[in-house]
């Protein structure tokens, strides 16, 4: 796992331009996912996408507290990073709306299985204060209710 506290690179830049292509790689995987519908595998790869996003920002954490270092590394080093930073906001943009979509999704199978499961749902019998009885949900007056024995007294 690459760290910002990794010696292997020549100088911050490259290390954010790493971690960004990795956290990039990351996100479309799980956008991928999410269209998909494949929740489990999602799971499986939260833990790389958390620890490559506190990566991320330490490094950029890092780049706005040494901007003097960054300036002097000259302008085609500079555009990489913003390249590699409006990469990593338009990837996380497209992965915000994927989790929207598929949260979006998930209510909605939510919503229509409680409606299935109240469709079959019964009033319950008794009767009203005024001593009349109850009309089912969604029926009409001329509903009938079937008589039953709870008691052989009656």
């Amino acid at each position: 796992m690459v760290s910002p506290a990794n010696p292997a690179f020549a100088n911050p830049a490259e290390m954010l331009i790493a971690i960004a292509a990795r956290l990039v790689a990351c996100l479309e995987r799980e956008t991928a996912l999410l269209v998909d519908m494949k929740m489990q595998e999602i799971a499986e790869i939260s833990g790389e996408k958390a620890e490559l996003t506190r990566n991320f920002v330490m490094c950029v954490r890092q780049a706005k507290d040494r901007a003097a270092d960054y300036k002097a590394l000259g302008p085609a080093v500079l555009a990489e990073v913003r390249e590699a930073m409006d990469k990593v906001d338009e990837t996380a943009r497209r992965n915000e709306r994927a989790i929207h979509s598929a949260r979006k999704v998930n209510e909605q199978v939510m919503k229509t299985i409680a409606e299935a499961m109240n469709e079959k749902r019964v009033n319950a019998a008794g009767y009203t204060k005024a001593g009349t009885r109850p009309q089912p949900l969604g029926k009409k007056a001329a509903y009938t209710y079937q008589p039953m024995v709870l008691d052989e007294k009656c």
